[in-house]
């Protein structure tokens, strides 16, 4: 019987069909931490929509050529998707190499700066939020996890499900990502949060 994509003999149907989902679930983590859709991967990756929500679901056992596009697409490596390279206990990022990150919220003058991009197994992903001002209120969403802000500078106002807080510099908040919730600036000036989540 010919080798899976992983190298693993297929004739072990339970072992090579957990690594596909584990390869599945790390896909589908890594697509959500940069804020894209299905259909962005599918269209860096050059494959279908169907296609990746097979993968993500472990329900597709793919060729290394697919899964080297779709690493390109997450901007990570084949290595990194099939769990071949492991991260150091101590990964520095500094000052100025952050990774400005784009998503739906960039479009609205969000600027995402990630901080913890250079681990790759992670629980939590920091950001550097800078939130514009002028904006007339928050857009809010909600999705699994958990989340804490920091307020480094300016004054944001945070709505969580249908509670206002106003901040400032020094103060913080942790929260239910669950319930509905949205931030922006107060004043004339931009404000800037340390912003960490973590999923739930």
């Amino acid at each position: 019987m010919p080798p899976s994509f992983l190298g693993i003999a297929t004739g072990n149907s339970v072992k090579h069909h957990h690594a596909i989902e584990v390869i599945g679930r790390r896909i589908r983590r890594l697509r959500q931490r940069r804020g894209l859709s299905l259909d962005g991967v599918a269209g860096k990756a050059g494959i279908s929509r169907s296609l990746v929500s097979k993968i993500e679901n472990g329900r597709v056992s793919s060729p290394i050529a697919t899964l080297a596009n779709v690493a390109a697409a997450l901007d990570t490596t084949v290595g990194h998707l099939i769990g071949a390279s492991s991260d150091p206990p101590c990964v520095i990022v500094r000052r100025r190499e952050g990774k400005p990150i784009s998503g739906a919220d960039t479009a609205i003058g969000y600027a995402y700066e990630a901080l913890g991009h250079r681990r790759l197994e992670k629980r939590m992903e920091p950001y550097l939020v800078t939130y514009p001002p002028g904006l007339a209120e928050a857009p809010r969403r909600s999705h699994g996890g958990e989340a804490f802000l920091f307020v480094l500078h300016g004054r944001v106002e945070l709505h969580h499900d249908r509670e206002r807080h106003v901040l400032g510099p020094g103060d913080s908040a942790y929260f239910d990502n669950q319930l509905p919730h949205g931030a922006r600036a107060l004043g004339r000036a931009p404000a800037l949060a340390l912003v960490v989540t973590a999923e739930g």
